[in-house]
């Protein structure tokens, strides 16, 4: 009985000494990444690129820009928020020729395994429920 109460104290201690899910900072995931192809409301969306940008000069604001090719429409998201730990919250818009001027709020959790990123959206308008996988940070 007294192993299995130690076994089981040191496995406490163990698990208590690692991170099961480790905090990521912007500065481990801010750059420009590329994800593969996924599909998204029924559709599959190409050349996804996510740009994770410090704020500007003057800003306090965290800037996040998302594109991508669905047929022949090249998307524009643009959003400016907050970081805490590995979430931003903050809101964005539609870029390009839309008329929509309709501001939407989001919030993107972002893990990191093996330097490969994932983004879950969630909150309100057309990037809710989008879950991009297997991002790869572009070099260049």
């Amino acid at each position: 009985m007294k192993r299995f109460v130690l076994f089981g104290f040191l496995a406490v201690l163990l698990v208590a000494g690692c991170e099961l899910f480790p905090n990521i900072t912007w500065e481990d995931i801010k750059g420009e990444w590329d994800f593969p192809d996924t599909t998204f409301n029924d559709s599959t969306i190409k050349s996804i690129h996510l740009s994770l940008m410090d704020p500007g000069e003057g800003e306090s604001e965290y800037r996040i820009d998302l594109s991508w090719e669905n047929g022949d429409n090249y998307l524009l998201h643009y959003g400016e928020g907050s970081m805490d730990k590995n979430v931003f919250s903050g809101t964005y818009n539609l870029g390009g020729d839309y008329t929509d001027s309709t501001t939407y709020s989001v919030t993107v959790t972002f893990t990191l395994n093996n330097d490969q990123l994932k983004a879950v959206f969630t909150g309100t308008g057309p990037l809710n429920g989008l879950v991009l996988e297997h991002g790869t940070l572009n070099a260049g």
